[in-house]
């Protein structure tokens, strides 16, 4: 027994440090609720809250330490801590966090836990205009199907984690971010990294997103409503990528593994900024265990994605070909995108995205879909396989 709850926190933390799982799980009540916030659902009781400190030490490197910088010594069963996370002895950038702990006045062990860690990612006002935007439309739609405890149990107990296929991702990810944001010029790859890119490509840039699901070209025969002139192909390039990850994200909440992961940041992150959340995203929902109560089914929301990322899609083909005849006909057109994947960064970058793409998807429905399913083979039907499977 511990003369505080202070004295128990203490060696808890020592235990994890050590990845002394059986040593920091003897120190949990049977009946603990564990609150991450990282995760959307508590882990109840002693074998959830094992699997969390399992997962969490496996995740991260055996130099990774918790540091306690300030914690409540009174005596009592409640215990509040501030607390950051160390590499080799570095402090790890935004890795801070509060917590707060009880004992259980009768077994003398942690009864209940909530950690609220600093987040990686800062988008600010940035999420605050996503949550607002699909708040709306996820409302009325998607609810969590109920199901019966029995067979959640089943589906964890027959349900594997794949560490192997999670560390390929994370070094997939080293290799991404190394090659294809920040590698010198003409190095590895053609064209600026994200520290030297250029004004030009800049503005290229700005312009396709003005161009966003080619609204502005459509309605540009309108008076007073103008679009910036871009080469067609780029256009249709980008537009065609914009549309396939937008419809990611019904699939994102029909994924039984990806509840534990805010799934709308990571979209909303993928599709106005880069690919770049998606292979984390990928690597984290391969550790995490099923949860079939956590599933959404597909509804009026998967079917306007659907539609929408069909129609935009199908624009953007077109567009490809026969899009501002100005620049001429498919021979300049082919021509322009050859050269443009050979010399332009952000090229690369928009084909590698589609190739991951078409990786994710064929995962993620074959996840979704049980073997024996009539649509499950369209996993494998890159861009038009999700917009159908969405749509049906």
């Amino acid at each position: 027994m511990f003369d505080n709850g202070s004295e128990l926190v203490r060696s808890l933390y020592d235990a994890i440090n050590r990845r002394d799982i059986d040593g920091a799980i003897a120190l949990v009540d049977d009946e603990c609720i564990y609150e991450d916030l990282n995760f959307p659902q508590p882990f109840r009781g002693k074998a959830a809250v094992r699997r969390l400190f399992e997962t969490s030490c496996d995740s991260v490197p055996e130099d990774l330490l918790f540091v306690i910088d300030d914690i409540t010594e009174a005596e009592g069963n409640a215990v509040g801590l501030l607390w950051h996370v160390e590499l080799d002895g570095i402090p790890f950038p935004n890795g801070r966090g509060a917590s707060f702990y009880r004992i259980s006045d009768t077994t003398g062990k942690l009864v209940f836990a909530r950690d609220l860690v600093e987040p990686p990612l800062k988008p600010g006002k940035l999420s605050l205009g996503v949550i607002r935007l699909v708040t709306p439309l996820v409302r009325p739609v998607l609810k969590p199907r109920e199901t019966p405890k029995s067979e959640n149990e089943k589906n964890e107990k027959n349900t594997k984690l794949y560490p192997g296929y999670a560390r390929l991702l994370w070094v997939l990810t080293a290799v991404y971010v190394g090659l294809l944001l920040l590698s010198p010029p003409n190095w590895w790859l053609p064209g600026e990294p994200l520290w030297a890119i250029q004004p030009e490509t800049v503005r290229e840039l700005i312009d396709e997103s003005t161009n966003f699901f080619f609204l502005l070209p459509i309605l540009s025969g309108i008076p007073g409503i103008d679009a910036p002139v871009v080469h067609p192909v780029t256009e249709a390039f980008f537009n065609f990528a914009e549309a396939w990850i937008f419809m990611f994200l019904p699939l994102f909440l029909a994924d039984a593994r990806g509840y534990r992961v805010p799934r709308v940041g990571v979209w909303g992150a993928a599709m106005f900024l880069t690919n770049i959340f998606m292979m984390p995203y990928m690597a984290r929902r391969s550790m995490t265990v099923p949860d079939v109560s956590q599933r959404r089914e597909k509804g009026l929301l998967a079917r306007v994605f659907g539609w929408t990322g069909l129609v935009v899609g199908s624009i953007a083909v077109v567009w490809f070909f026969v899009g501002r005849p100005e620049f001429g006909g498919l021979a300049e057109r082919l021509q322009f995108f050859a050269e443009k994947v050979t010399s332009d960064r952000v090229a690369v970058a928009f084909s590698t995205d589609l190739i991951l793409f078409g990786i994710f998807q064929a995962v993620l429905i074959g996840a979704v879909e049980p073997v024996g399913s009539a649509v499950r083979w369209l996993r494998f039907l890159p861009f038009w396989g999700l917009a159908i499977w969405l749509i049906i």
